[in-house]
């Protein structure tokens, strides 16, 4: 299971000098072709929303802790949908952009109080994004990979219930108002970091119980008016993101046999 951190940490002299090589940042733009029509849609689309999000925010006057979470939510819920579906084309600039959203998304959430998202964020950036950015395996030579028996689902399932449990005793100790369902996302966000890392299929089962999971947090930080409605939605294209990653991930399977 941690095979992937092992590697890259024992390589990490030879693997972080391919980070900023010659032509390196040319390239990694280039990773963004090729990707599924439904995908170039969710970006234009959230795109589009976001715009219209913060141009909303800006004319109501905001008080400038408002304007701000808009401001920083607009950047970062971009990032975030360009991370999401990079993922499910299987693209290296995922890495990358998940590093840049993750800042502005723990800005946004920290001014909507939000802090279970900013731990996730914070595990995201260093135990997924910068492993990501360093990994061969996830610039050179992506191979979907699908668990081979069941025993695979026992081991991913274990280290789930040990991590909810950790994090849920964790926000135990401070006064976590939603301490059920901030424990519950932190501990899927770890669980489909390893499976990503790993290049797992069974990612997007986990995926897409975190994305809805975490749509119900940023309705609820919405509807108590300490949220701006830009990562709402960006959670909405998240979970169709998700959908559609399962099934590209799932076809590179079979083919990949």
């Amino acid at each position: 299971m941690f095979e992937s951190y092992k590697r890259v940490l024992t390589n990490l002299p030879e693997y972080s000098k391919n980070i900023f090589r010659k032509g390196y940042f040319k390239w990694l733009l280039g990773q963004v072709k090729g990707w599924s029509k439904i995908s170039y849609a969710l970006l234009v689309v959230n795109f589009i929303l976001q715009v219209y999000i913060l141009a909303t925010t800006l004319m109501g006057s905001p008080s400038p802790e408002l304007l701000w979470g808009a401001i920083f939510g607009f950047i970062g819920s971009n990032l975030a949908v360009l991370t999401v579906c990079g993922i499910s084309n299987l693209s290296p600039i995922q890495g990358w952009a998940a590093a840049c959203s993750a800042v502005f998304i723990i800005l946004s959430a920290a001014i909507a109080h939000n802090y279970a998202n900013i731990v996730e964020q914070l595990v995201y950036f260093f135990a997924l994004d910068l492993f990501c950015i360093l990994d061969p395996q996830w610039n050179e030579d992506i191979h979907v990979e699908s668990f081979k028996s069941w025993l695979d689902w026992i081991k991913y399932i274990i280290f789930f219930v040990v991590a909810w449990g950790i994090v849920y005793y964790l926000f135990g100790l401070t006064d976590d108002p939603s301490l059920f369902w901030d424990s519950l996302t932190l501990a899927l966000a770890l669980t489909g970091s390893l499976l990503e890392l790993n290049l797992k299929k069974e990612q997007y089962v986990v995926w897409i119980l975190g994305n809805i999971t975490a749509i119900f947090l940023w309705f609820s930080s919405f509807q108590l008016g300490t949220a701006s409605p830009a990562l709402f939605v960006t959670y909405m294209i998240f979970f169709i993101n998700s959908l559609q990653g399962a099934y590209n991930w799932n076809k590179l399977s079979h083919k990949s046999k």
